[in-house]
Parts: C-alpha cells; structure tokens; sequence
C-alpha cells in the first residue's frame, strides 16, 4: 500500500493530465451522439446513438470518480500514512576531516569597535602605539617645568585631552589638549609642577573619537619631587 501511494504520489499530475485528455476525448463523442442522436430519423439509428451515448456516460463517470480517488489518495491518505513522502536526508561524507580552527589571543573592543584593548597595561588603559604616555611612564619622579609626551594614534580621532590628580583622589585638573594624531611627541607645551605639592600623583590621557565616544583611559602613577 505505501509503494502503490508512493508512486501515485510521485505522478500524481500526469495521472490528472492523462484523465483530463480521456475525459475531453469522451465528452466529445458524447456529444457527436447526441447531435446524432437528435437528427435521426428512424428508431434504429436513435438506438445506436443512444447507446454510444450510454456508454460515453458511463465511461465519463469511471473516469470522474478516478479522479476524485485520486485527488483523496494524494491529498488525504498519503500524508497520513508514514514513508509515503520520503524526505531527502544529507549524505555524511565519512572521510571528511573536521576543520580545525587556530587559536588566536582574545581581544575585546574598545567603544570605537576598532580598536583592540589587549588587556590595558597594568589595568590602566592603555594602549600601545595607539593610546599610551612616552615621558614620563608609570612609576617616574619628576619635578620643575616638565614636556608631557605621549602617542594618540587612533581611528576616527575627535580630540584628547591630558588631567592630573592627587593619587588618592578622583579629582581631576586638565593640563591641556589637542586634536591632532601625535606619535610620541609632545602633548602640548610643558607642565609647570613647582605650584603643587610634591608626592604621589595620576596623570590620565583620555581619549574621545570623532563621534563624542570616550576610549578606555590611559592613566599612570607618578611622584613629583621639590625642585633642588
């Protein structure tokens, strides 16, 4: 049973084109007899023509009640019946080998999505090559009128600009700014630090892209020291 609806299935529409054509050839003799069938004059001529009529009919009938099986078998009873509509499955290629993927260092993006973070520096943003103090580093004691160099080489740059603070406060003073991509070369003029209170200090760069987005910053830990 699920072959015989397998196969009706798979030709269902040349079996509806064959019963179409079956269907028009007898429609048409029905109605050559019956033309016939009306010009006769004699009663013999009438009863030939009407039985030609009556089978006509009759084979008319078969083939419109072949199609109505037809149309239940493929419509109603074959999707009822499992693995009568078979469904194509891949074919496993055996000998394939899994693709294997290299490792790579993680990254993460900056707020600019360009830019990777690489870990910042001793966790305090920056980056190098593109964001990062040259003179002084972390760690450095200065004193007097000091040239603050740094590297601002970024993607999409809006401007930059450099603060200091106390290192145990968040408050923040800026020394200046720029708009321009320097490589370590001076951020702006020199920073006079006789008028402050020599210990532990933070300078922060902080970058922003041309769309106002602020870029992780870039701080370092310095100690100023009374001028001799």
């Amino acid at each position: 049973m699920t072959s015989l609806l397998r196969f009706l299935n798979k030709f269902e529409i040349l079996f509806y084109l064959v019963l179409a054509v079956i269907l028009i050839i007898f429609v048409v003799k029905v109605y050559k007899a019956w033309k016939e069938w009306s010009t006769s004059l004699f009663g013999l001529e009438k009863e030939h023509t009407q039985r030609q009529i009556n089978q006509s009919i009759t084979i008319l009938i078969f083939i419109f009640a072949l199609g109505i099986g037809l149309f239940i078998l493929t419509t109603f009873v074959a999707p009822s019946m499992p693995g009568v509509e078979q469904v194509a499955t891949p074919t496993l290629n055996l000998t394939a080998q899994p693709p294997i993927i290299p490792s790579t260092p993680t990254t993460s993006a900056t707020t600019t999505g360009l830019i990777p973070t690489l870990t910042a520096i001793l966790d305090m943003g920056c980056i190098p090559d593109q964001v990062q103090w040259t003179d002084p580093i972390n760690g450095d004691s200065i004193s007097g009128k000091y040239l603050l160099k740094g590297t601002v080489n970024v993607p999409n740059l809006g401007f930059y600009k450099f603060e200091f603070s106390p290192a145990d406060s968040d408050y923040w003073t800026t020394i200046a700014a720029g708009n321009k991509s320097i490589i370590n070369e001076p951020l702006g003029g020199s920073w006079d630090t006789n008028s402050l209170t020599p210990g532990d200090y933070k300078l922060r760069l902080v970058v922003t892209n041309n769309q106002n987005e602020p870029m992780p910053e870039c701080i370092i830990n310095i100690t100023i020291k009374a001028q001799d």
